[in-house]
């Protein structure tokens, strides 16, 4: 899905060996741009809305990121809503995505990213319907 006037960047990747979480996934805080040439080519924008899509383990769909709690209630709200898996926000443990050091919120403008962990149904069987919903949530901000 292309999202007019959106800006991405992305990283992928899986090893069968040792599987994609292991191999993939270093912690939010800990990418640096230094290491990837096109994240260091919008790094320094201050973008007004950052949104940032993870996997997760357990199928569920969890909203963080240092927005304002009411702004992750209520994507929370409406992606439960959405999917037949449930959504919640969290604003404290390992997915909450509120260390200043993680990339989506030194990404925004006022220091505020959302973070969006998924889980299996939302980014395979459910995924237009996800993206859909985070389309309106954005566009309708």
């Amino acid at each position: 899905m292309r999202v007019p006037g959106a800006t991405c960047w992305a990283t992928f990747g899986f090893d069968e060996a040792v599987g994609a979480y292991e191999e993939w996934h270093p912690p939010s805080k800990a990418i640096d741009p230094a290491d990837y040439p096109l994240l260091d080519g919008i790094a320094d924008r201050g973008f007004e809305t950052v949104l940032s899509l993870h996997g997760l383990g357990d199928d569920e769909v969890l909203v963080g990121g240092r927005v304002d709690p009411a702004i992750k209630r209520a994507v929370a709200d409406r992606l439960d809503a959405a999917l037949s898996i449930p959504a919640s926000p969290v604003s404290e443990g390992e997915y909450a995505g509120v260390n200043p050091e993680n990339f989506v919120n030194w990404l925004a403008a006022d220091g505020a990213g959302l973070q969006v962990e998924l889980g299996e149904t939302a980014r395979e069987d459910e995924a237009d319907a996800l993206l859909a919903e985070l389309v309106d949530i954005v566009w309708d901000e």
